[in-house]
């Protein structure tokens, strides 16, 4: 058989993203070269390229329960293993969140926190750094990978008052507090998922080209941390949501959909309509179970306000066993390499498109600023040679009062350098402390700790989602104030640079914080994403207070990373604007 397309695709983006980001390097070295550019614009040029080679694709695989998402990811990734890599099948539920990865170097091994890490503080990506808490599994035999997976599956029986003050097991609706949506146990106690995450690293082809894969269990799992399964949709580039090709779209799926998953704009998805085998009827002509499976897609993409061509009906089981068999007739029935298209074709795009914008944002602003300097040096060659033309007319006699002239207007521009160069430090000054003083970290979290105390005292949906409203829409006052004293700033710079401008015939320069602009749209999708988080977490787990804290540390730690990430663009953007007024004028006291 030849390499699956995907796997084909892959390994082609990892290819691309090596080729742009040696291209970026390229021109900031040939920038350096010739010294066109100021040392701030060619640190991001090296930063740009380093997050272009560190780039990861993560897609994320979401759905209900016993939809077959493990078996989708066996299949489409790891089929050349000869056998199931995920544990897949009756009596072997993926019980936890499950992030595949590459080794980075490190020998395959998988990373298991415990579900009582419920009860600290942090989000799990926070708790990545304490190892202490993490159990490491080696992947170093074949009777190792079967243990280690095995725990995946695995669950705890503990008590119900336990089991909710870690934020699972709520109550069923309508029913009395000792009745929950976890299986009972035995008497008082209800079975629960032993581990809360799983970090999976192997040594696999599709994972060294920049691939990280989230499974997620099902909404409707026994002790299911919902809420962690829908931040994992959300910080995936690409969701590929599962339903049953039996079932269609229930109303859970439904909702998970509308109220979740169907909301960010910044996700690319695909829905799966998984298990078409379970329409196979040999009693049936092939084209009219086909015509069947037709309809079937048909209605979920308008159920679900989707393209016809986001919507693929596959069977990963039957897929899984034509690619280890090599059966082409099986493999193509089930539809597989349909998705692998799909994802090659509707995924992988927006992925690249993403990085070309990024990339083309700042390059622009790199020419700019090449063609500005450019454009002096060419003015500045044209004035000397128009000089030298007029100092060969010059009779001696005019010549010391032409050198009497220059000698004042240098003596001039010294004394107008150093004044803006004072200036410059009351901007500097103004940049670490005005200008930064709307977007502090210190009011940050204040701000952070006051919804959170609210939120916990919230126990109604309305009451969850309106201080989610308030607490973006003092976010985004505190970074439309930022931007408003970023322009004034600007301004000043500008008003200090054009008197020497005008005076000394200075190239004219643009100080716009053209970086926050984009910022202030992700921060608006941000807050567009978590509009009905409240439903959400009605949905998931209820709005118990521990499922409402960590949602809630979730959003603040997004938000104090771009936070952190704004702060950083707006000292950046001042240095540079600076560093490139006095490049100017350091030319020009060369060149006089």
């Amino acid at each position: 058989m030849e390499k699956p397309l995907l796997i084909h695709r892959l390994q082609e983006y990892h290819q691309w993203r090596h080729h742009i980001a040696a291209a970026v390097q390229e021109m900031a070295r040939f920038s350096l070269s010739l010294e066109l550019l100021p040392s701030g614009t060619l640190l991001r040029m090296e930063s740009l390229a380093q997050e272009i080679l560190d780039d990861q694709l993560k897609i994320s695989f979401y759905g209900e329960f016993a939809r077959g998402k493990s078996e989708l990811i066996n299949a489409l990734f790891f089929h050349d293993y000869g056998a199931r890599l995920l544990p897949s099948g009756p009596g072997q539920t993926t019980m936890c969140p499950v992030e595949i990865r590459a080794t980075s170097g490190q020998a395959a091994h998988m990373e298991l926190l415990p579900i009582r890490s419920r009860s600290l503080r942090g989000s799990v990506e926070q708790l990545k750094r304490s190892r202490e808490l993490w159990t490491v599994l080696p992947l170093d035999s074949d009777t190792a990978q079967a243990a280690a997976m095995a725990q995946l599956t695995e669950t705890l029986c503990v008590g119900l008052s336990e089991a909710r003050r870690w934020g699972l097991c709520p109550p069923l609706d309508g029913a009395k507090p000792e009745q929950s949506q976890c299986p009972s146990c035995g008497d008082g106690k209800v079975r629960i998922p032993r581990w809360r995450y799983a970090l999976l690293r192997l040594d696999h082809s599709v994972l060294q080209a920049g691939l990280v894969i989230l499974d997620t269990p099902g909404l409707n799992a026994l002790g299911s941390e919902g809420d962690l399964g829908l931040e994992l949709a959300r910080d995936a580039d690409a969701v590929i949501f599962v339903l049953g090709a039996d079932t269609g779209v229930t109303q859970s799926d439904l909702e998970i959909w509308e109220q979740a998953l169907g909301r960010s704009p910044l996700l690319n998805q695909l829905v799966v309509l998984n298990k078409i085998d379970t329409l196979w009827d040999e009693l049936k002509p092939e084209a009219e179970i086909d015509a069947m499976v037709e309809q079937q897609r048909q209605v979920v993409a308008q159920r679900l306000n989707l393209r016809p061509d986001q919507i693929v009906a596959v069977s990963a089981q039957k897929g899984l066993v034509g690619r280890i068999r090599k059966d082409e007739t099986l493999l193509h029935r089930s539809g597989l390499e349909g998705l692998e298209r799909a994802i090659a074709e509707v995924l992988l795009p927006g992925k690249r498109k993403a990085i070309e914008e990024n990339t083309g944002r700042l390059l622009r602003r790199v020419l700019v600023d090449q063609q500005v300097l450019l454009d002096e040096q060419i003015q500045n060659l044209r004035t000397e040679m128009e000089s030298m033309r007029r100092l060969q007319a010059q009779t001696g006699e005019q010549l010391p009062r032409l050198l009497e002239r220059q000698r004042k207007l240098l003596e001039s521009f010294a004394r107008d350098r150093s004044s803006f160069l004072r200036k410059q430090q009351e901007f500097l000054e103004l940049s670490r402390t005005w200008l930064l003083e709307s977007l502090a970290m210190d009011g940050l979290d204040g701000l952070i700790e006051e919804a959170r105390a609210e939120l916990l005292a919230a126990w109604t949906t309305v009451g969850i989602y309106d201080r989610f409203t308030r607490f973006f829409a003092e976010t985004i006052a505190q970074f439309d104030q930022a931007l408003e004293r970023a322009n004034r700033l600007s301004a000043m710079m500008l008003e200090a640079y054009q008197g020497l401008e005008q005076q000394y015939l200075l190239p004219r320069l643009d100080t716009v914080p053209y970086a926050l602009l984009p910022r202030r749209a992700e921060l608006l999708s941000l807050a567009d994403s978590y509009e009905r988080f409240g439903k959400r977490l009605e949905i998931a787990a209820k709005p118990q207070g521990v499922v409402v804290r960590k949602a809630f540390l979730s959003l603040a730690a997004q938000i104090r990373r771009f936070v952190e990430a704004t702060r950083r663009d707006l000292t950046s953007w001042v240095d540079e604007a600076l560093e490139l007024m006095n490049r100017q004028l350091v030319l020009y006291a060369e060149q006089s």
